[in-house]
């Protein structure tokens, strides 16, 4: 799908790839959707090419990341999308911008409670979420810093006007996100239970 760059700084290779990860809970659904209409991008969701290809394994449901590799081999010939989905700070996608988005744990655990989710996943998420698990990840695969946005208070359409933003300004940098001293609270209350 052609997109009209008028207004966008120029990026080297003519390219609008953007990916969208982070823990579960945080927007990336939502948010991704409205960003892939607003800028006319292709989205490529994670999750559904999970399905379609039938590529978790186990009783365990865990994904087999090689084989999700070669089923996004096919976003090497694109030039213009947006991929989201949790599992993509774990395989190195070509991007020209990599969104972490980050939530408060407070926030997070009310969010993944309405989902439904079970007390180990919402725990294991989380955890997940106070250790920097999917900014660390990007940083190690992608070798390079990701935008971190922090949408504990912000709107999903407010989310993705920022990601816009960022997108036409080339920033380098949005929220500074630390969730230590919430993970520190956290370690203390698992002690003394």
């Amino acid at each position: 799908m052609p997109v009209n760059t008028s207004g966008y700084s120029q990026i080297s290779c003519d390219c609008m790839r953007i990916v969208i990860t982070g823990s579960p809970g945080t927007g990336k659904s939502i948010i991704a959707r409205l960003l892939s209409r607003k800028m006319r991008l292709e989205l490529v969701d994670i999750k559904k090419i999970v399905e379609q290809k039938k590529l978790c394994a186990g009783s365990s449901r865990e994904v087999d990341i090689g084989k999700l590799a070669k089923a996004l081999d096919f976003l090497k010939k694109k030039k213009d999308y947006v991929v989201e989905g949790h599992l993509a700070c774990e395989l190195r996608l070509p991007a020209d911008f990599i969104f972490v988005l980050r939530t408060h744990p407070d926030v997070l655990r009310r969010r993944m409670a309405r989902r439904k989710y079970g007390n180990r996943k919402i725990q294991e998420n989380l955890m997940a979420e106070m250790l920097d698990y999917c900014t660390q990840r990007v940083e190690k695969i992608y070798r390079k810093k990701p935008l971190e946005l922090d949408t504990s208070s912000r709107t999903a359409a407010k989310s993705a006007a920022e990601m816009e933003k960022a997108i036409k300004q080339k920033k380098k940098k949005l929220d500074s996100v630390n969730y230590s001293k919430e993970l520190k609270a956290h370690l203390r209350l698992g002690r003394s239970s």
